[in-house]
């Protein structure tokens, strides 16, 4: 039977993909990655014990023609007398205290793996947080939202 592996990070990204007509970039600059890499580390460093940073999560979807992997890695959960809370870190330029809301498409890899750790740990409610942090200024900004596993599986 044919596997088909998928990161969560792309099957959001193709599931709400949008578009514009305008074709011209707005690029970041060169060492964007390298600083949104030094962004997570440093939020992940200051979260404390309880906090597992990193973890890799994998669902497997079997069917009749093939099976379907969708997997990757938490940045972080923190997983405390049953609360749990699903991290997503996002270095951002933009300033964090003007955000009203959080970008759909990063709730959604949230929620994805949120599903993924609550089906694996069996748990009705799960936290999912959004962490913004300004690459320049360091400044950080949360969004939290309760689900229940219900929600998530729908």
């Amino acid at each position: 039977m044919e596997e088909v592996r998928v990161s969560v990070r792309n099957l959001v990204e193709f599931i709400l993909r949008g578009g514009d007509i305008d074709n011209r970039r707005q690029g970041s600059p060169e060492n964007a990655m390298q600083e949104g890499g030094r962004i997570h580390r440093m939020i992940q460093k200051r979260m404390g014990a309880e906090y597992q940073a990193e973890v890799f999560l994998r669902y497997t979807h079997m069917t009749d023609k093939y099976v379907l992997t969708v997997e990757g890695r938490a940045d972080g959960i923190i997983d405390t007398d049953g609360q749990i809370t699903i991290d997503e870190i996002k270095g951002t330029y933009r300033d964090v205290a003007r955000m009203k809301a959080p970008v759909d498409i990063h709730v959604a890899q949230a929620k994805c793996y949120a599903y993924m750790y609550g089906l694996q740990k069996e748990a009705r409610q799960l936290r999912v947080r959004l962490t913004y942090c300004n690459i320049e200024t360091e400044d950080v900004r949360y969004f939290y939202e309760d689900y229940s596993f219900q929600e998530l599986s729908e």
